[in-house]
């Protein structure tokens, strides 16, 4: 480790180079077979005639702190989640622009806040359940709220019914003993120990007695996320009125559709019932699901940024606007994300959305995710417009709503961040003022 302020000069990098070491390592790189992959071209998207102009938006922000009445190294996190309901009729009023500024919506959206609490190390809750069964207590206390009313499940029911059946045991988190799934509270038959249906997530697994727990609090903020669109989604098939307005909501989410580290395991269920979903609206209204989702980073934001380049006109000017690139994994086996050919897909037990590259009539990129709702969808080698339900309405509504203000912007992303984010000194006064009596 170097000293505080003491800069790299580069002689460690040309000693590298030049040694054996490195040369031995450089040969033993294996370079890329030679194979014949089409390179991604545009596809044309058919557009709808009609207008959404309404949208909910759905994102999470995070704050850990630590807390200095409780005992050494004491932290904790605060997550924060928005359900924002945008209704772009109100615009109509406003001057046309070219990009609409995210000020505008200040009038124009609604917004609903769910929040939580997740302890981290060395905190203890007032009655001495130690740092890791509070944690685990606080995961499954996090989906007793409700943000829908007349009489909706809260989100503790949603996700019951989405796990309901597993029979995969799990490790009882007091005695480690095999333990099938369970609905609420129960309690293990090998040692009495109190276990919580969220237990079977395994999120305390990651817990760290010793270290920071930004990982599993992240995990927990993203998987909170997943639920309360769930939840949302089916409170629309509870009636027929309000089933018959569903298609004509966008629904959008910041971040991939897919589910990683510990809940991973729940990517397929969430598919299926999307899937449920969306064919349940066909049948009853017919037309199916709009839903979406944003990524701003990772290994698919890259590869859009390297391939739309011009060797006479430089960076951003290969693809024009409106460009849909929809690469097949094939393709981003080669390209993208390295896989062999005897490999498990990319994706396959993680994602419930396809990839779609888009360079938006602002000359934006973004990477979207349309949800896996039909055969089609989830064959990851079909990139025909039936692999990517009402892409065009997601399109339409990503090159209304795109903004300059960021790299990929999208203005119901910024303001549902604005509502979820946390300022840092304010969570941390929040944490404190919650925990200075518990531990």
């Amino acid at each position: 480790m170097p000293y505080e302020n003491q800069r790299a000069t580069g002689e460690s990098l040309i000693a590298l180079q030049q040694s054996a070491l490195f040369q031995e390592f450089a040969g033993r790189i294996r370079a890329p077979e030679v194979e014949a992959v089409d390179p991604l071209l545009p596809t044309d998207i058919p557009r709808s005639s009609s207008e959404i102009n309404r949208i909910v938006a759905i994102d999470g922000s995070l704050v850990t702190e630590t807390l200095k009445d409780g005992f050494p190294g004491a932290e904790a996190s605060l997550v924060q989640l928005a359900l924002v309901y945008v209704d772009l009729r109100k615009l109509q009023t406003k001057a046309e622009t070219k990009i609409i500024p995210p000020r505008a919506f200040n009038e124009m959206d609604t917004a609903h806040t769910l929040q939580a609490v997740l302890p981290g190390r060395n905190v203890v809750r007032e009655d001495g359940l130690p740092p890791r069964d509070y944690f685990r207590a606080s995961v499954f206390e996090a989906l007793q709220g409700k943000v829908v009313a007349h009489g909706h499940e809260t989100l503790l029911e949603t996700y019951e019914i989405l796990v309901s059946g597993r029979d995969t045991p799990f490790k009882c988190p007091h005695c480690d003993a095999p333990t099938l799934p369970s609905t609420g509270r129960s309690t293990c038959s090998h040692c009495d120990g109190e276990l919580l249906s969220t237990d079977q997530l395994r999120f305390h697994e990651r817990f760290n007695e010793t270290g920071p727990n930004g990982e599993p609090h992240g995990e927990v903020m993203r998987f909170l996320e997943i639920v309360l669109l769930l939840n949302v989604l089916r409170y629309f098939l509870s009636s027929d009125a309000a089933i018959r307005v569903l298609p004509d909501i966008a629904f959008v989410l910041d971040g991939p559709l897919a589910a990683f580290g510990q809940f991973a395991s729940v990517a397929p269920r969430v598919k299926a019932e999307l899937r449920r979903i969306h064919e349940e609206c066909v049948r009853r209204t017919g037309r199916g699901l709009l839903l979406f989702s944003l990524i701003k980073t990772g290994q698919f934001v890259e590869h859009f940024e390297q391939i739309d380049f011009d060797r006479e006109k430089g960076p951003g000017r290969y693809f024009t606007e409106q460009s849909a690139l929809l690469p097949s994994i094939n393709y981003i086996h080669r390209n993208i994300v390295y896989r062999p050919s005897n490999a498990k897909e990319w994706g396959k037990d993680t994602y419930f959305g396809r990839m779609v590259l888009y360079k938006s009539k602002t000359g934006q990129k973004m990477v979207v995710n349309t949800p896996m709702t039909s055969e089609q969808a989830d064959d990851l080698s079909d990139v025909s417009l039936a692999a990517y339900p009402r892409l065009g309405d997601a399109l339409t509504i990503v090159d209304r709503l795109s903004t300059y203000l960021f790299e990929g912007g999208f203005v119901p992303i910024v303001r549902a961040h604005s509502h979820a984010a946390i300022p840092l000194k304010l969570g941390g006064e929040i944490l404190k003022s919650l925990f200075e009596e518990d531990v």
